[in-house]
């Protein structure tokens, strides 16, 4: 088995550089397309919904990487465990058995598709300044997800990996 990790400190710095070029991808068609009438529709129930959105995206995130880890690892859904990292109080998903490159990254990917781009494009579609920045903040969340799916460029589909149980990333099965 061969490591391929880093720590949670050093994914969270690769991570920071994607959030201006993720806000000039987003933010440029979203206000052309809109311009700046999405500002004037906000009140403040609509605020307190999109807080509360935010929040509860948090547990969302995770329970879709353990959805596709859960459905493709050699364990089930019993090698999907949850916690906190306690130094950066980061949330994470943790699976236990081995699984297969494509499948780790399409878990990986998942709360990018489904909390970033989905509501990112609803957005565009129905000018909701609300979607664009729930769509924003969430693929903005899922910067660490695009680090370990970079770590795994290299690495074939059909390859197997253990998830590292301490660092980001995995232990490649050979």
């Amino acid at each position: 088995m061969r490591e391929i990790s880093m720590t949670i400190e050093e994914t969270a710095r690769k991570a920071v550089g994607l959030i201006l070029p993720i806000l000039f991808a987003t933010g440029i068609p979203f206000f052309v397309l809109h311009g700046l009438e999405p500002f004037l529709q906000w009140t403040w129930s609509g605020v307190l919904v999109f807080f509360l959105c935010l929040v509860i995206g948090v547990p969302v995130h995770e329970l879709l990487h353990a959805l596709v880890f859960g459905m493709f690892a050699r364990g089930g859904y019993k090698s999907v465990k949850f916690g906190i990292e306690p130094r950066t109080y980061t949330p994470y998903c943790h699976c236990t058995s081995p699984i297969r490159v494509q499948y780790y990254r399409l878990g990986a990917l998942m709360p990018l598709l489904v909390l970033g781009v989905v509501p990112y494009v609803a957005a565009l579609f129905t000018g909701s300044l609300g979607f664009w920045v729930f769509g924003y903040v969430y693929m903005i969340g899922a910067g660490g997800d695009l680090v370990a799916v970079k770590m795994l460029k290299k690495i074939p589909g059909h390859k197997k990996v253990l998830d590292h149980p301490e660092k980001m990333g995995f232990f490649l099965i050979d």
